[in-house]
């Protein structure tokens, strides 16, 4: 069967000397993986590797194959044009440091659209503004939603995080759990858009410290999941 689809690029890894295997998050099927042969060989092929950046957008046509894990392309080409998440410095670092989250996160061969549209909206948001300041911070706690496992709110001034029942609490939780301020500035992101995001006015420390637990948290509830090699990169470009 032959499927055409909107996809973003999660992962390349280089297979031998001339080919690459690509994970891509489809529309219509979720995760994907697709051999390229011969794309790095120097000779002029179907496919460019520039489009196989990190969550790049592309249009992808492929005939599914039941039962096989990986597919082969049949054609390729960018959806949308996104240089400026590339060539800026701190978008770049943004980027590398969301791809390794997502690559880890989204690991279902299942249609989920909405988070589809999710991603999609997200990187052209970040793509047209240059305010960035705390988006990262704010695309986690959206993510959070999307993979069903934000925490509950029922008050705003819970002092607690407890990983085991996945809520804000007022008293201390059983279990594993973080506590103090950067609870308080979790809480006051919850919600907000990404056209505000500069508003909250957050210490690198404290950016530090509230990052530190929501990665936490997802690798509490995401099997598999760890810390993105690119956090510490993506601190010294903020500081």
């Amino acid at each position: 069967m032959i499927i055409s689809t909107k996809a973003i690029v999660l992962r390349k890894i280089k297979y031998n000397d001339s080919s690459l295997i690509i994970d891509v998050f489809t529309n219509i099927e979720g995760r994907k993986s697709f051999f390229l042969k011969g794309i790095l060989a120097g000779k002029r092929t179907k496919f460019k590797n520039s489009y196989f950046q990190p969550l790049s957008q592309i249009l992808i046509k492929y005939n599914k194959r039941e039962r096989k894990k990986i597919n082969f392309l049949i054609d390729c080409r960018l959806n949308v044009q996104c240089q400026n998440l590339y060539m800026d410095y701190y978008k770049s670092s943004i980027i590398l440091f969301l791809n390794e989250i997502l690559n880890m996160c989204l690991i279902e061969e299942s249609s989920n659209k909405n988070l589809y549209h999710f991603l999609e909206s997200s990187l052209k948001w970040l793509n047209e503004n240059d305010k960035i300041s705390n988006f990262h911070i704010i695309f986690i706690l959206k993510l959070l939603e999307y993979l069903g496992i934000s925490p509950n709110l029922e008050k705003f001034n819970s002092k607690f995080l407890s990983f085991e029942n996945g809520s804000f609490e007022d008293t201390k939780p059983e279990g594993l759990y973080a506590e103090g301020e950067s609870i308080k500035q979790i809480i006051r992101l919850l919600g907000m858009k990404f056209d505000d995001c500069y508003l909250l006015t957050i210490s690198q420390l404290q950016k530090r410290e509230i990052l530190k637990i929501l990665l936490e948290y997802i690798e509490y509830h995401v099997h598999g999941f760890k810390k993105p090699n690119s956090l510490d990169i993506l601190h010294q470009v903020f500081e």
